[in-house]
């Protein structure tokens, strides 16, 4: 009974992305097992949460735990522990897609260009087309003409199309917009 009161304190509401995902996988071919998916659950809704909590929560050993998170950072599965910022509470961001065409000899180039933008959330070669396709966030419509600005002067690109995002019916948990 302890058990489903701690889970319900930290997880109510909160249906954990990578075990849905992974539950569609066959559990042999994952490197993880159950108890593994549950401490990353565990962890990506609260990074803070003490290894002797998820133990209690899973009814397992705080040990346990410990040596399970240390296995999954060693393997890089879990690759670092964050803070998630809702950047909508502290600025009033606007969120764009920029789609880039790129002359494929300067493809290289014109990423490294981009990917040193501070407003560069994001940067991503679409398949089968010489594109880029940028997830940005500016703090205005002038940063974002600047932005465009710059990426229009860069040797190799061909065009973009800017896309602002008015509405998320399903938010980024890492920037809350």
């Amino acid at each position: 009974m302890e058990k489903k009161d701690i889970s319900d304190q930290y997880l109510e509401g909160y249906s954990c992305d990578v075990a849905i995902r992974w539950s569609r996988i066959d559990p042999s071919l994952l490197p993880v097992d159950e108890l593994d998916k549950q401490i990353i659950c565990f962890l990506r809704y609260n990074a803070r949460i003490s290894n002797a909590e998820i133990a209690k929560a899973l009814n397992t050993s705080e040990a346990t735990v410990r040596r399970r998170i240390n296995e999954l950072v060693r393997k890089k599965i879990i690759i670092g522990f964050s803070a998630l910022v809702d950047l909508q509470a502290v600025e009033n961001s606007i969120k764009a897609y920029i789609i880039i065409d790129v002359d494929p000899n300067k493809m290289d180039d014109v990423a490294n260009s981009i990917t040193d933008n501070i407003n560069v959330l994001s940067l991503y070669r679409r398949r089968g087309k010489n594109q880029l396709i940028a997830e940005t966030l500016f703090l205005n419509l002038e940063a974002i003409e600047n932005f465009e600005s710059q990426i229009s002067k860069m040797s190799g690109v061909k065009n973009f199309e800017t896309m602002i995002i008015s509405k998320a019916y399903r938010k980024n948990p890492w920037i809350g917009i």
